[in-house]
């Protein structure tokens, strides 16, 4: 297994050569479309809804695994990926009320995405 690997999900994209690369190909996805939502207005909420749920669920995956025993990740980063994680899902709350943009989500994504992709392919 490897070390931020949401079970089930990483299957769902076309990275096969390293989990990671998939990872961040689908929290940047996820952003882009969180973005593309956005930009519409009102009329585009639908559309964040539903990726701000998909997002949800990267996100409760990503934080099973980070709490299984078995995660690779030394517990310093294990643990701050689980503080994102259950930041996303309250602030996914605050978004699906109408009561913030998704800004915070999509920057999480960026960032996390970011890392995934400057780390070396094994």
């Amino acid at each position: 297994m490897n070390a931020f690997a949401p079970r089930g999900y990483a299957a769902t994209t076309s990275v096969e050569a390293d989990p990671r690369r998939a990872e961040a190909a689908i929290l940047s996805n996820l952003a882009a479309r969180m973005i593309r939502a956005g930009e519409v207005g009102a009329a585009g909420f639908p559309a964040l809804v539903a990726a701000a749920h998909e997002n949800r669920k990267f996100w409760q995956i990503a934080a099973e695994d980070l709490a299984s025993p078995e995660n690779g990740l030394p517990a310093g980063l294990r643990a701050q990926l689980l503080s994102l994680a259950m930041f996303v899902e309250r602030e996914t709350a605050h978004v699906l009320a109408g009561r913030r943009p998704a800004d915070a989500l999509i920057e999480i994504n960026r960032a996390v995405a970011r890392g995934l992709f400057d780390q070396p392919v094994t």
